[in-house]
């Protein structure tokens, strides 16, 4: 543990309104008062205010909004909910891509009486969170933007007894647990555009992507691999023609001027996973109240539904995209539309827009 580290531990475990001297850190670290400065110092370059008073010593004031693992599982934890692990990451490339290459080289989740291995039980479930994103991704190889200080990015791998027998409901559990995490922390009720995108004031706050792990021997998905993106702050990184799409929390806020409360990243992470896994664990026992529950709020929270839309059914290949009005959303999550013909489809996939820039 470095200097700095130890003298963030003895700081952090003072009692409230108390100070710790220079001498006694020095002591404690064994180095001299000239380290204890400059590690100071650098504690406050990362965002950290230490009060420091003459002939009393050093205190902190207030903590920089980083990740913390002991903090999500606290949450969690007196909310019933237990993950195996919980990996943080100043920057990664992806945190669905790293919870992939954990899952890779753990191999088989579940042997054949469909009970977890020891690898499966190292990693169901586990919770993989980071400041930002280097090549966060988005559906259909699309590109999330994911600088820090922004928003918050994470992906929880499940592997439930028995696999992933109906992806649409992962999805569209991922975004009912987001909208009302961020409905109960930030007072904002958020919509759903059908299948996995959620707005705020007509603007996307979140994008959700939903991956599976095949097992290739009995031709099951295995685990699901759910990333989630919350833009909390503006992302000055958006540009063009993306900004008449993508918002932010805090910006919805701002557009009612209405105070952006604090809200702890780690708070917003360990509530939106405390609704993911209890929308999970529902699925695996067969509770069937609680996934009435979230397809009825996730029907509710539609923005789409009674709306005129443009269906691209194969997006991004050459399928024909035609209009059509939307009836509403079907008990597997489907979207039930009707086109001018008066023509009734259901669609499995696909992308839908109410404007013409939605596709971008």
């Amino acid at each position: 543990m470095s200097t700095k580290e130890k003298i963030l531990n003895e700081l952090k475990s003072l009692p409230a309104g108390e100070f710790v001297s220079g001498e006694e850190l020095a002591a404690s670290c064994s180095v001299s008062r000239a380290a204890i400065w400059k590690a100071i110092r650098s504690l406050e370059n990362e965002g950290y205010k230490i009060e420091a008073v003459t002939n009393r010593g050093y205190r902190i004031m207030e903590c920089p909004d980083k990740l913390d693992s002991e903090i999500i599982s606290s949450y969690l934890a007196e909310n019933d909910i237990f993950l195996k692990h919980i990996f943080i990451f100043e920057e990664i490339d992806s945190t669905n891509t790293e919870a992939k290459r954990r899952a890779c080289e753990a191999g088989a989740f579940r042997n054949s009486e469909g009970e977890l291995t020891e690898s499966g039980q190292n990693l169901h479930p586990a919770l993989f969170v980071s400041e930002c994103q280097t090549g966060g991704k988005g559906r259909l190889g699309r590109t999330f933007v994911s600088p820090k200080d922004s928003g918050v990015y994470f992906s929880l791998l499940y592997s439930p007894k028995g696999g992933i027998k109906n992806p649409a409901l992962y999805t569209a559990a991922a975004s009912v647990a987001v909208s009302k995490a961020v409905q109960k922390l930030y007072g904002e009720k958020c919509g759903i555009k059908w299948v996995n995108d959620v707005f705020l004031a007509e603007k996307k706050i979140s994008g959700i992507l939903v991956e599976g792990i095949a097992n290739f021997e009995t031709g099951s998905i295995d685990a699901a691999i759910v990333g989630i993106g919350i833009n909390i702050r503006k992302n000055p990184e958006l540009t063009g023609e993306i900004t008449k799409i993508a918002g932010s929390i805090e910006e919805a806020k701002l557009s009612k001027n209405e105070e952006f409360p604090v809200i702890s990243k780690n708070i917003l992470v360990a509530e939106v996973v405390k609704n993911l896994v209890k929308f999970y664990e529902a699925f695996e026992s067969g509770e069937e109240s609680l996934k009435k529950e979230m397809i009825e709020e996730y029907r509710q929270r539609s923005i789409l539904t009674g709306r005129a839309v443009t269906v691209n059914p194969v997006a991004g290949g050459n399928g024909r995209v035609y209009k059509a009005k939307v009836l509403g959303i079907s008990e597997e999550i489907k979207l039930i539309v009707e086109t001018e013909n008066g023509e009734k489809i259901e669609l499995n996939s696909g992308e839908v827009s109410l404007h013409s820039y939605d596709f971008v």
